[in-house]
């Protein structure tokens, strides 16, 4: 790209706790960033975010098709967990819903001038790890979710052989203020109430600050390889039950907690969550810190602590 002219980029699902962050950061790198949104209020954050809302749906074709010929394209596909419960043939629909929009969004891209596409998996395709970390090069064992994105990430595949620039990230346990942990750790923590946790610790999970994810894709839209998958997570793997105990911790609050069977998490978030929720996911980011990644929040410690000061502000 000649001069300082910074590349311009797309993003789905730019509304979303991800999109969002991912929309600042991208503007305060001096990218100018669009955003697709499916309704003012998803428009309205994205302004806040300082992006440039673009009213559309991924699901039906449309004049959004326009603006995603960007030179950097953002796909932050939809994902079950921001759900309170799922079953499987809901599932199974959200991953219909997903091929459909990977190809409305890629095949407008495809002949456009876009140099690349950051395409937002998630690591259940390869399923439980248990305490040894795993590369992205170890066989897929998908999850139940994971086998519901099956034909996706083969679609995924052939544009990748079709020649299209993709990179794919594969963001962990991701939190922030405005995710998951807003509901089910620091507002209960804050006001007193008990914290669900399902078994006695959880499992073993490898988190990452919003923040730093948003930083690892825009990275790795300028150095990340096409065609490769990166696991977008910090060093330091930690038992689930860590967020609270740790929040709680540096919150100089009493932690309560309210722990119910492992085995009852499939009767109360449904069959696909508590799959996920109950399994390890411990990954290795050799490779992301092998094109040059550096952390702002390695641990969660320090990701939490900037949460808490946030919650000042």
């Amino acid at each position: 790209m000649a001069g300082d002219t910074k590349a311009t980029a797309f993003v789905t699902g730019a509304a979303g706790f991800i999109g969002t962050e991912l929309i600042k950061t991208l503007v305060e790198g001096g990218h100018p960033a669009f955003g697709l949104v499916r309704s003012l209020e998803a428009a309205d954050r994205v302004r806040h975010a300082g992006g440039t809302p673009v009213m559309g749906d991924l699901l039906e074709p449309g004049q959004w098709q326009d603006e995603a010929a960007a030179e950097w394209v953002f796909h932050l596909p939809p994902h079950p967990l921001r759900r309170r419960r799922v079953t499987r043939r809901r599932a199974e629909a959200i991953a219909r819903d997903r091929v459909l929009m990977d190809a409305h969004l890629l095949d407008t891209v495809a002949a456009g001038p876009t140099q690349r596409i950051l395409y937002v998996a998630d690591t259940s395709s390869y399923g439980a790890t248990g305490l040894r970390a795993i590369t992205e090069d170890e066989p897929l064992r998908p999850t139940v979710w994971g086998r519901c994105l099956a034909p996706a990430l083969d679609r995924l595949d052939g544009y990748v052989v079709a020649g299209l620039p993709i990179v794919t990230a594969l963001p962990g346990w991701v939190y922030g203020q405005a995710s998951w942990l807003r509901h089910r750790v620091i507002d209960p923590v804050m006001a007193g109430r008990r914290v669900l946790q399902f078994g006695r610790t959880g499992p073993w999970v490898s988190p990452i600050h919003v923040h730093d994810c948003a930083r690892a894709l825009v990275h790795l839209a300028e150095h990340g390889e096409a065609g490769g998958r990166y696991f977008v997570v910090n060093s330091h793997p930690v038992r689930t039950s860590a967020f609270a105990e740790t929040f709680a911790r540096l919150a100089h609050r009493p932690l309560r907690t309210w722990r119910v069977p492992a085995s009852a998490a499939r009767f109360m978030v449904g069959p696909v969550v508590a799959d996920e929720i109950q399994n390890g996911a411990v990954y290795s980011n050799i490779r992301l810190r092998g094109i040059g990644f550096r952390f702002k929040y390695p641990t969660l410690e320090q990701g939490l602590q900037q949460i808490l000061g946030a919650l000042d502000e």
